[in-house]
């Protein structure tokens, strides 16, 4: 099987077009996150605008984990979930600004995360297929409402086989496309995305990446 990954990293959705300069930092890009030091947050169930209905559910059970290796305290499902489903939150795709100083006064939570889901897609067309799966991030601030930090990624798996027989190719690829797991690519396409956010009070080097070249970052995922 020839399985090979397209990988696209848009760290930065408002500020990364027209720019001219090449070595700005996370400081640079993300001063609030050093300026309000967010420190406990809370995980908004994702916005779903793929065609997947279950990709919601899928990404959800992955976010928690890995969002705890940035250095913040991620506020446990199990508490959160029940009081966004008793108040009617946890299957609207869009939660109103409004709401979220609710956040901060029940779990006192200093931000939200936000995930919207872009694409969570199998093709598959004779012998060619891939799995698409393409994510965009933000973190906003209960109290201002402001966007702290944003990312993202989007990451494309070619599932063709690479045999030499015209049959073999056909079955090959559709039984690689059809068997392929979303949750792998989407836990890779969240890390991705957090290489760029401003690192927590509980990671050993908060506030020693403010310096950390976003740039030069960037740069090096889309040669890849």
């Amino acid at each position: 099987m020839n399985k090979k990954y397209i990988l696209i990293l848009a760290g930065l959705l408002i500020l990364l077009s027209g720019c001219s300069q090449n070595h700005r930092t996370k400081a640079d890009y993300f001063p609030l996150m050093y300026s309000q030091r967010p420190l406990t947050i809370l995980i908004l169930p994702p916005e779903n605008q793929s065609t997947a209905p279950e990709a919601k559910e899928y990404l959800m059970s992955t976010l928690s984990e890995i969002s705890c290796n940035t250095g913040y305290y991620i506020l446990p499902l199990e508490v959160t979930t029940p009081f966004l489903k008793s108040e009617g939150l946890y299957d609207s795709e869009i939660i109103s600004e409004s709401v979220l100083p609710q956040f901060k006064e029940y779990f006192g939570a200093d931000a939200v995360l936000i995930t919207k889901i872009m694409e969570w897609d199998k093709t598959y067309a004779l012998v060619s297929g891939n799995v698409a799966i393409s994510l965009e991030l933000y973190l906003k601030s209960t109290t201002t409402n402001e966007i702290l930090w944003n990312g993202q990624c989007r990451i494309e798996l070619d599932t063709s086989s690479d045999s030499d027989n015209l049959l073999g190719q056909l079955i090959e690829t559709a039984i690689s496309t059809a068997t392929t797991d979303y949750v792998p690519l989407a836990q890779m396409v969240i890390r991705r995305s957090y290489e760029i956010i401003p690192l927590g009070k509980y990671h050993p080097r908060y506030n020693l990446d403010q310096e950390d070249d976003v740039d030069k970052f960037l740069k090096e995922e889309t040669k890849k």
